[in-house]
């Protein structure tokens, strides 16, 4: 079983392939917003480099988000694409998905959340997918304190609020851990059929800021 997998939800983007439950390669960027010049490249040179071919994945895997609008639009664009021209299926999953499990440790509550800006976050609550003010966040963990890892940028954004209320502890993993990586989504994948190319959609929890201000006047 070879698994494709694409995660753009970022200002990072990752590219992993996955061979039988195994990471073959995986190629991480951290140069900004370059999604849409990078990517098929990226990819053209990961299947390269392990000798494979466009018709030998068996699935693609695709971040659905919630994050940069664009980044989000362009890897799921490029894998609906390949899904559609191979006639292969898709495995999706949200970013903070991707980022809980990326480290699980025992008796350490792991929380994902990612910055939504204007003090609030990205979280799951359940299954879904939701936005958070930070304080509330915060204050919905604190019986966790100091046995309780924050994993997302939001960690990096609230750093001293999240120390001040949870403990240091929450905020001790290195910046690589807050970034959602490709070989963990190509993992999740694993055990999932995947679906129709057509049924995959971008998770937009909020609307983008030139939608929500087009009818703003221009100060």
């Amino acid at each position: 079983m070879k698994i494709l997998a694409v995660e753009t939800s970022g200002k990072t983007f990752s590219i992993a392939l996955n061979v039988n439950g195994k990471t073959a390669a995986e190629f991480f960027y951290d140069c900004g917003h370059i999604h849409s010049e990078m990517l098929v490249p990226a990819i053209e040179r990961i299947l390269k480099d392990t000798g494979t071919a466009y018709k030998d994945i068996d699935k693609f895997a695709v971040s659905t988000g919630p994050g940069s609008f664009t980044g989000i639009r362009v890897g799921m664009t490029a894998v609906k694409t390949f899904a559609q021209s191979l006639n292969k299926p898709v495995f999706e999953a949200d970013a903070l998905t991707v980022l809980e499990k990326t480290l699980e440790i025992k008796n350490v509550k792991t929380a994902a959340a990612i910055d939504a800006l204007r003090n609030e976050v990205y979280v799951k609550s359940g299954k879904k997918v939701v936005i958070k003010e930070i304080d509330s966040f915060i204050n919905g963990l604190k019986k966790y304190k100091n046995k309780i890892l924050v994993i997302g940028n939001a960690a990096l954004v609230y750093k001293d609020k999240f120390a001040k209320n949870l403990g240091a502890y929450s905020i001790s993993l290195p910046e690589a851990f807050h970034m959602p990586k490709a070989s963990v989504l190509a993992s999740l994948a694993q055990n999932d059929n995947g679906t129709s190319f057509d049924k995959i959609e971008p998770l937009y929890i909020r609307r983008s800021w030139a939608e929500e201000n087009k009818n703003c006047p221009i100060k």
